[in-house]
């Protein structure tokens, strides 16, 4: 009989272990193949049209420093909800702050309307489907609005969100923008 009973303490034993390896194997392997999947996003030049029409490249307003770049629409409800913050904090940022550009992707009236319905300060470009290709490319893959990200100094995308932003997602973007 206790030989019997040692025996099926063993098999549980064993059985546990094999389980545990099991479950490290697993935790390994999606730790890394996540670490993998993540390659740094560059920002590249790009042209879209300002609120006159005329094509503007974003490394103009880029320049070497931090930048807030914001997709939205103007049929987006949270988007609209989102501009007077990123507004005001365009209004009252210090120089050394990361800039704000809004990428509106809708028709260019609908979105001067807007924009001085609302009195946005910031500069604002306007596209279509090459604006929701940007998007894409800048790391949205679902390509929901808004969407907002910091670009560092270096032209690197090191922030993102996929919904409204926040008082307190600008606190974390300007905090990341200082390091």
């Amino acid at each position: 009989m206790r030989n019997l009973i040692g025996q099926l303490t063993r098999k549980r034993i064993l059985i546990i272990i094999v389980i545990s390896s099991l479950l490290s194997l697993i935790i390994f392997y999606v730790i890394n193949s996540n670490n993998q999947d993540l390659q740094p996003i560059y920002m590249d030049s790009f042209v879209l049209d300002d609120l006159d029409g005329q094509p503007l490249d974003i490394l103009d307003l880029h320049n070497q420093e931090p930048l807030i770049i914001n997709f939205w629409a103007t049929w987006c409800a949270p988007c609209r909800k989102e501009m007077p913050l990123l507004n005001n904090y365009y209004l009252t940022k210090n120089a050394d702050q990361a800039n704000v550009l809004g990428i509106a992707i809708d028709e260019i009236d609908q979105v001067n309307s807007f924009v001085a319905e609302l009195g946005i300060d910031f500069p604002i470009l306007v596209g279509q489907s090459e604006a929701y290709e940007l998007m894409q490319t800048l790391g949205n893959s679902i390509l929901t609005l808004p969407y907002t990200i910091l670009v560092n100094s270096e032209g690197r995308i090191i922030w993102s969100k996929s919904t409204e932003i926040k008082r307190e997602d600008l606190e974390q973007i300007q905090y990341l923008a200082n390091k």
